[in-house]
């Protein structure tokens, strides 16, 4: 089998899995309820009329130009959904459909990532396939990523830079720039990955990327309060309210982590590992550790500040593909021990 054809059966393998998920989302998902956001987002699927949207949703105009130019083909499976309620307030359930899709196809496009992102750290294909198919089973999958929304092209996003960024590809620094125009999270999450990458190694492409990211959230910021500019929204660019966010606001600790819980599958996979690996005195991957430690206080910070509720494990989904990176790395290392003895 060819390298293209053995590419293809793995994103095939993959869209077959993440089918269910899409056919739920379709039929069952709700909007209202885990998706809301998909309202403000209806005018630029539509239409791409990002000037009477609120920030920052008029600035995630990477994924809502795909799906804007996916709906103009006018593919559409028509079926009866819990969408359709909303077609009296003169919803169009192609736009919904387009939407879906497009996450659909975004999903498995990023467990292909994942894949050859893990298969160049283990060399063995097995191994990496199950890295794809554990995100595909991640909590996020149904309630954010497929639902309407920019989850899934930002989560693929951050999984082509951190493939190309493993590489120590340049090409990473091409497609960073993007989250100017899709999720600005990327870019904060790679200020910290590749910062303590500088730190601890020095290395050229981990000063690169530190500072490129740096560069590209002072123009998101600029754009934000400028040109993309709404009152919606606009205290998460007041470092002063912000900082009072973070000072006054935060919610009842207990319910928060209760419901943070609820939503990193993934993580609590990854600190077993950690603990079996403690447990059995093996050698950790220190540097991952620190990162999706320092990764999940840094969005539980921007959470309390930016009063995002109980999203923090939605946005922190967007970095499953640096976290099982290191889930297949540490279990590598123990299967590998395994076999040797």
């Amino acid at each position: 089998m060819s390298n293209k054809q053995f590419g293809f059966a793995v994103i095939m393998f993959y869209l077959l899995l993440a089918f269910p998920s899409f056919y739920f989302v379709y039929k069952f998902a709700d909007p209202i309820d885990v998706g809301h956001d998909f309202f403000q987002y209806y005018r630029l699927y539509d239409t791409w009329d990002w000037k009477n949207v609120n920030a920052p949703f008029n600035m995630r105009l990477i994924s809502s130009g795909f799906i804007y130019l996916f709906h103009k083909t006018g593919f559409y499976y028509e079926s009866a959904t819990i969408f359709d309620k909303y077609l009296v307030y003169g919803f169009d359930k192609r736009v919904f459909f387009s939407a879906v899709f497009f996450n659909y196809v975004c999903v498995a496009a990023t467990a292909a990532v994942i894949f050859y992102t893990v298969k160049q750290l283990a060399g063995q294909s097995l191994v990496a396939l199950l890295a794809g198919t554990i995100f595909l089973l991640g909590s996020g999958i149904q309630f954010h990523q497929i639902m309407p929304c920019a989850d899934a092209f930002s989560t693929l996003l951050f999984a082509l830079v951190f493939y190309y960024y493993q590489k120590q590809s340049r090409i990473s620094l091409l497609i960073l720039p993007l989250a100017v125009f899709q999720r600005e999270y990327v870019l904060l999450a790679f200020i910290l990955i590749a910062g303590i990458d500088w730190f601890q190694t020095k290395h050229v492409m981990a000063i690169k990327t530190t500072l490129l990211a740096l560069l590209c959230f002072a123009m998101y910021f600029v754009l934000r309060r400028t040109f993309f500019y709404t009152p919606a929204l606009s205290f998460q660019t007041s470092p002063s309210q912000l900082i009072h966010a973070l000072v006054n606001d935060i919610p009842p600790l207990g319910p928060y982590f209760r419901q943070l819980l609820l939503t990193l599958n993934l993580f609590l996979i990854y600190l077993g590992m950690v603990a079996y690996k403690k447990y059995r005195a093996f050698p950790l991957n220190k540097n991952g550790l620190i990162k999706i430690m320092l990764l999940l206080a840094q969005i539980i910070l921007i959470s309390f500040a930016a009063l995002l509720g109980t999203n923090t494990g939605r946005y922190f989904f967007i970095a499953s593909p640096l976290l099982l990176f290191y889930l297949a790395s540490e279990a590598q290392a123990v299967f590998g021990n395994h076999q040797e003895n």
